[in-house]
Formats: C-alpha cells, sequence, structure tokens
C-alpha cells in the first residue's frame, strides 16, 4: 500500500477482461487488483490498480489510484496516477494527481496539486 505509483505504473488493459462491482455496503482495507474495469461504490482504504475505474456517488477510495482512466463521483483522498482523468461535478477529491489529460466538471471539489505528464 506504501509503494509509490509512477506514470508507468498505467495497468494495461487485459483483452476479455470482465468489470469487476465493489457494491455500497463492501468495506476493504488492503489492495484491489483487476485486469478489467473496476467499480467502486463502498470504501477501499488501500491502492486500486486497474485499467479503468469508476468511483461511483457513493464509493471511497483512502489511498491510491492507478489507472488508464478513472472517473470519480465520488471521494478520493490520498493520490492518482491515471491517464485520464474525470471528476464529476459530484467529486470530492483531496489528492495530488499525475494525469496526461482531466476534466474538471462544475461543482467538483478538489484540493491537491495536479501535474501532466505529456
Amino acid at each position: 500500500m506504501n509503494t509509490e505509483m509512477t506514470v508507468t505504473d498505467w495497468p494495461a488493459p487485459a483483452v476479455g477482461a470482465k468489470r469487476s462491482f465493489l457494491s455500497e455496503d463492501l468495506e476493504i482495507n488492503g489492495d484491489v487488483r483487476s485486469a478489467g474495469p473496476v467499480e467502486v461504490m463502498g470504501k477501499i482504504t488501500g491502492t486500486v490498480r486497474a485499467s479503468d475505474v469508476h468511483i461511483a456517488v457513493t464509493g471511497q477510495v483512502v489511498g491510491q489510484v492507478a489507472a488508464l482512466n478513472l472517473s470519480v463521483q465520488g471521494a478520493v483522498e490520498g493520490k492518482i496516477v491515471a491517464k485520464s482523468v474525470t471528476l464529476a461535478a459530484s467529486a470530492r477529491v483531496q489528492a495530488d494527481v499525475i494525469h496526461e489529460l482531466i476534466t474538471i466538471e462544475t461543482g467538483a471539489r478538489f484540493e491537491g496539486t495536479l501535474k501532466r505528464t505529456a
């Protein structure tokens, strides 16, 4: 959980990998890794690594997120390393973000630093 992520850590998408759903009533203290997309509706304290990560309105990650594509409607506290980041109007993010492309919708709450890689 304490390993430092860099832009080379973007997980590659796996052909035929299935989407994983982490439901609202699920709380994980540890790391989540998936070859396929991950939908977070519960709370994860740790690192989330997947090619595509969607944090739903009810979702929360306290730790690090590494993804090719990250969409946040819920909350992230920690660090984000993603090629493409979208913070929806409902997003609550306190994180340092390393990205190539970022979209922040009006209404999103963001506190942290942004670093563009390319």
